[in-house]
Formats: structure tokens, sequence, C-alpha cells
């Protein structure tokens, strides 16, 4: 019986962590994509004065605002959540890693075409801000994972099939 008591208080602790992980990925990607789509001139500005072809700057002036959008939409949704956090996770990790070559040098003038809270951070706190965020999305995945786990065999009846519960 301790066992079981104990097991059950590890699910309900690894699901409250789940959920602040998933409020606080929320509160990142909402009003950062909300930003954009209100003050697209801006974001569209911030953009194109990057140290990258013009081009490639338009695609992403139509295509990170909907990206981010999508991750919000799926972390929402309990059925698409997982590839919510698998984009989540490779946004940051594309965010973080230009961030990082920015720190480097790479550019000798980097204009920040951020918005939000973001816009007001130094390189170095942008860094790290975004490295928060990709660690939490990357915890959050593993705890999508672990919890899957948990239910797995769960509602099964006593020689009943658990081929389904998988």
């Amino acid at each position: 019986m301790e066992t079981i008591i104990t097991y059950q208080d590890q699910r309900k602790r690894k699901q409250i962590a789940f959920n602040i992980v998933i409020a606080l990925l929320l509160l990142l990607w909402v009003p950062v994509s909300i930003d954009k789509l209100i003050d697209f001139a801006a974001f569209k500005d911030g953009i194109l004065n990057q140290p990258f072809s013009d081009s490639l700057g338009y695609v992403l002036i139509y295509t990170l605002p909907a990206f981010e959008l999508l991750i919000v939409f799926a972390l929402v949704s309990e059925k698409f959540r997982r590839i919510g956090l698998i984009l989540s996770i490779l946004l940051m990790a594309v965010f973080t890693g230009y961030v990082a070559v920015a720190l480097l040098g790479a550019w000798e003038k980097l204009p920040c075409g951020c918005g939000s809270v973001i816009r007001g951070m130094t390189w170095t706190q942008h860094f790290f801000f975004n490295l928060f965020f990709l660690v939490l999305s990357v915890l959050g995945l593993y705890l999508w994972y672990k919890l899957r786990g948990s239910d797995v065999g769960n509602g099964t009846t006593e020689g009943g099939s658990a081929k389904r519960q998988l």
C-alpha cells in the first residue's frame, strides 16, 4: 500500500512540474508571438536589419510568428503537446545559437529584432534567458515522456490486453 501511495505522489509531483513548465512556456510564446503581430512593422524592420540576406529575412518575417503561434496551439492542446515541446526546443535552440554566435563577435553590429521584455535585455542576458527556456522545453519533453510511461498499463483489467494502452 505504501508503494502505491509513493508512486501516486511521485506522479502527482511530475504532473504539477509538467503543468508549471507548460505555463511558463506559454508565458513566453504567447506574448512574443502576439507582439510580432501587433507591431508587425517594427518586427519586420528588426528582422531586415539582421546580418543575413533580405530573402531569408522575408521568409522569417512570415514564418516566425506563424511558427510561434503553432507552438502555442500545440502546447495548449493535450493531443499535440509533445509536438509543441519539440518545436519549442527547436526554435529556442536556433534562437540561443544565434545569440551565442552574436556574443562570440561574429558580427560587428547586431541590432536586436526582439520584442516584449526581451527588447530591453543585453545580449548576455538574452542568451541566458533563451538558455533557460531551452532547458525548460527539454525538461517539459522529458516530463511528458515520464508521465506517458507511467500511464502505460493503467486501465487494463485483470487478464485484459494492454496493447491498446501503449
